[in-house]
């Protein structure tokens, strides 16, 4: 039974895709086709009064929904435009319905905790609308209060939802996300590949994603996000080194890790605190390695894995110096000396950096400060 105080979500999968050349929802994007994603996201997250507009070989779309607990409409008039499958989709509502999403299915890559930061915005603050903003874009969906069903209905469909919804902007409400799936449709076979690249990386975060989510999510001082770009850099190369060398390491992972592993730095025990927000976001194992950067329990006898090199990296990094391992913990040594329990805790944090570097420099064959001689060691 749906719940008549929850958001709904209207899902538009009626149109023709002409400048695909394929029907969009039952493209596979990792194995999952559009509408399979689309329509999981919302379930996933509780979202229970899920209704579907259909159009062009509406029939294939039933067949692919099978059982799934969510409502069928039809749109006769699909090829009119995509506003008329909105006009559908807004109209099968419930009467109490108290906000509804708005999705193109051709939009798949929306990331969970995208809605689910929606969806706690709307408790937080009601807005008439709340959109996903990514940088300086509005993406999808858009949460849509209730309120709007009947400026929706009664638009004439001159310049679509968007026109509605633009007349509401003072009342609207735009949360930063880190989310680029929220911008990227497929329009075209070029789109698809694109989204298909981007699904077979959904573990970690893109770049801009990482950037977006330091300055504008987090929004961290410039020498915080100075800081974790340089230990990217040095992550990954020493990385890529092992690579070279023949050893197995995610290096994207690695670079993705490192770029945002003070992303909760202004927190208190910021390292576990980064790993819940990321654990939040879906990133599980990235959480992981930023959980470790501060401290971490290095065995020599095992086998180096990326949270090693992020630990290390960011233990040959102060500020944006690249720094020698001994004398950077000799200098905090000095400055703790005083406690016995300062001192036990910087001890095993050089002797596990130590392990760290001694498995790379195995590995590779190449001194740790040979490695990084011609690494430039000004702000990036």
């Amino acid at each position: 039974m749906t719940d008549d105080h929850s958001p709904s979500a209207v899902i538009l999968a009626a149109g023709y895709a002409s400048r695909m050349g394929r029907f969009k929802p039952l493209l596979e994007l990792g194995g999952r086709t559009a509408l399979d994603r689309v329509v999981s996201l919302y379930r996933s997250l509780g979202v229970a009064d899920i209704h579907v507009v259909t159009g062009f070989r509406a029939d294939d779309i039933r067949a692919a929904l099978g059982q799934a607990p969510v409502r069928i409409v039809h749109n006769p008039d699909h090829d009119s435009g995509m506003f008329s499958s909105v006009l559908a989709g807004v109209g099968d509502l419930p009467d109490a319905c108290p906000a509804f999403f708005v999705h193109p299915v051709d939009i798949p890559l929306v990331r969970p905790y995208t809605v689910k930061r929606l969806l706690a915005a709307l408790t937080e603050t009601p807005a008439a609308v709340i959109y996903p903003c990514v940088g300086d874009e509005r993406g999808h969906p858009p949460l849509i209060h209730g309120s709007l069903k009947p400026a929706i209905l009664a638009h004439d469909g001159r310049g679509g939802l968007k026109t509605v919804l633009d007349r509401f902007t003072a009342e609207a409400r735009d949360v930063p996300l880190a989310d680029e799936g929220a911008l990227l449709d497929m329009d075209t076979p070029t789109d698809f590949d694109r989204l298909t690249e981007r699904a077979a990386m959904a573990e970690i975060l893109t770049d801009r994603e990482c950037d977006l989510l330091m300055t504008t999510v987090c929004r961290l001082p410039q020498a915080i996000d100075d800081h974790c770009r340089q230990v990217a850099r040095i992550a990954g190369r020493l990385g890529d080194a092992v690579l070279a060398a023949g050893g197995r390491l995610d290096v994207a992972r690695i670079r993705c890790a490192a770029r945002i592993h003070d992303l909760a730095r202004l927190e208190k025990d910021h390292a576990a605190a980064g790993a819940r927000f990321l654990r939040q976001m879906g990133f599980a194992d990235l959480a992981k390695i930023v959980a470790g950067h501060m401290d971490l329990a290095v065995d020599p006898k095992a086998p180096l894995d990326e949270a090693q090199v992020v630990f290390l990296a960011d233990k040959l990094v102060a500020g944006t110096t690249i720094v020698d391992l001994s004398r950077r913990f000799d200098a905090k040594l000095d400055k703790y000396g005083q406690s016995a329990t300062a001192v036990a805790n910087i001890l095993r944090r050089k002797q596990a950096a130590q392990a760290v570097e001694t498995k790379i420099t195995r590995i590779t064959g190449v001194a740790m400060d040979r490695m990084l001689s011609d690494a430039l060691i000004e702000r990036p």
